[in-house]
């Protein structure tokens, strides 16, 4: 009887965990396609005429690199914006308004400037040009959808495996009255 409880607790998070992060891509690309790239500036979600300051090698082989405000005079500082280290973002020619070059997650921002890793892999060189100007947009972040969606699947796979009260640690959702998302908490059913 639990384990069917359980089975079904965790087959709705799932398609509600699902629902969310279609929601989020739609919102996204509604966004690119709908909303000036100004106004999404405004909005502190896409940074515009940005230029790249430096380049080098990080962690793994990732290509960092760092982006700034192009410079009119004095040194220039970003827009207000909600970027944060960890967002994922979708780099672009400033004067293309087509295709993505790259997709990268934001290891530093400050006030002047971004940093950006990117993935050099094998069948992909990112080539950017000092002088050429980019913009850089915030996309659907992907990292908690799957952090939340892993052990969801686990649990789902090995629900009727396991025998009632096997000593196995059992996924518990608790909901807080200020966050309406799932927050998983393992224990252990077999404390004797």
């Amino acid at each position: 009887m639990a384990s069917a409880a359980v089975e079904s607790f965790v087959t709705k998070q799932l398609d509600l965990l699902e629902l969310e992060r279609d929601a989020e891509v739609e919102e996204r690309r509604s966004w690119q396609e709908n909303i000036s790239l100004k106004e999404l500036q405004s909005r502190g979600v896409c940074l515009l005429k940005l230029q790249v300051s430096s380049q080098r090698t990080g962690l793994y082989g990732r290509l960092l690199v760092t982006f700034e405000p192009r410079r009119c005079g004095s040194v220039a500082a970003l827009p207000s914006n909600s970027f944060t280290s960890g967002d994922i973002v979708g780099l672009y020619d400033a004067a293309n308004e087509g295709n993505q070059l790259a997709t990268g997650i934001l290891t530093r921002v400050t006030q002047k400037s971004v940093t950006v890793a990117f993935d050099e892999s094998h069948d992909f060189q990112l080539s950017l040009d000092r002088e050429n100007s980019y913009r850089l947009l915030k996309l659907a972040n992907d990292v908690t959808y799957r952090r939340l969606k892993k052990p969801a699947d686990i649990l789902q796979h090995l629900l009727g495996r396991l025998p009632e009260r096997s000593g196995f640690i059992c996924a518990v959702a608790e909901r807080t009255c200020h966050h309406p998302r799932t927050s998983w908490h393992w224990e252990n059913h077999d404390c004797g």
